[in-house]
């Protein structure tokens, strides 16, 4: 059984839930003698799978898995079946199993810096960073999202609100049924675009998805655009490469 077969054979028990985040894989002397190879090919299997951000091989205490079963990153415009969260986690979360799980949300007021310069908001600008992470239905890290809104948007408070405005506050933002949270707002974003590359994990992405830094990992960035072509917000998700992007487009959503 050459490298190539033992790796597919190991992802394929992990997307089957055979081993889940968090657990340990055989030995490497178990997999040598399962699969009739030698221990070396094992070890060189299990080096590239780490470099995969699958698992982390630790010396003394074996091979653990760090992936979770391949999840749908969901992108466009798309209504939610149930108002009690927010529309983009709904959406996702439908897709990704029971128990499934976004936030908390953390706030931060920060400067934007070179690493987002294409965020397409200028470098140097204070935005507002509202970060989560999404998790699958068996606990396993699969989508670090920061949101960068600039303090014009971040700022704005819908007709009837009280208290600090929506944008500034930890926790989903959930705007009236229909309608989504840039228009709600009056942000006056007329379109969203997204970018996806491949980027090297970095700070929290990878901390969060617990891979090492420099793990190549999915960059989208999705920016909701006004007229003027200026960017009111721009999220930025980091996820794993095995990832499944789609993208749904419904007309008639405000």
């Amino acid at each position: 059984m050459t490298q190539a077969e033992i790796i597919k054979d190991l992802i394929a028990a992990i997307d089957r839930g055979d081993y889940k985040y968090g657990e340990r894989l055989p030995s490497t002397r178990d997999l040598a003698k399962k699969y009739k190879i030698t221990q070396q090919t094992v070890a060189s299997a299990f080096a590239v799978m780490a470099g995969m951000g699958m698992v982390e091989v630790r010396r003394g205490s074996g091979v653990t898995v760090t992936t979770g079963r391949p999840t749908r990153i969901k992108l466009g415009t798309f209504l939610s079946a149930n108002r009690e969260v927010a529309t983009g986690t709904t959406a996702w979360a439908r897709e990704n199993g029971n128990g499934a799980k976004e936030g908390p949300t953390e706030v931060n007021q920060i400067l934007v810096t070179e690493a987002d310069a294409d965020t397409g908001i200028p470098v140097g600008e204070e935005v507002v960073e509202r970060i989560r992470t999404r998790s699958d239905g068996d606990g396993a890290p699969c989508q670090h999202k920061r949101t960068l809104v600039t303090v014009e948007a971040a700022t704005l408070i819908p007709e009837g609100w009280k208290g600090l405005p929506p944008m500034m506050r930890a926790g989903d933002v959930v705007p009236p049924e229909g309608m989504s949270i840039a228009k709600w707002l009056g942000m006056g974003v007329v379109r969203v675009t997204y970018d996806m590359s491949v980027a090297m994990a970095a700070g929290p992405a990878a901390e969060a998805l617990t891979i090492p830094e420099g793990t190549p990992a999915l960059r989208i960035v999705s920016r909701g655009l006004r007229e003027d072509g200026s960017v009111a917000f721009a999220t930025v998700t980091t996820a794993p490469l095995r990832s499944t992007v789609s993208l749904e487009i419904r007309e008639g959503i405000a």
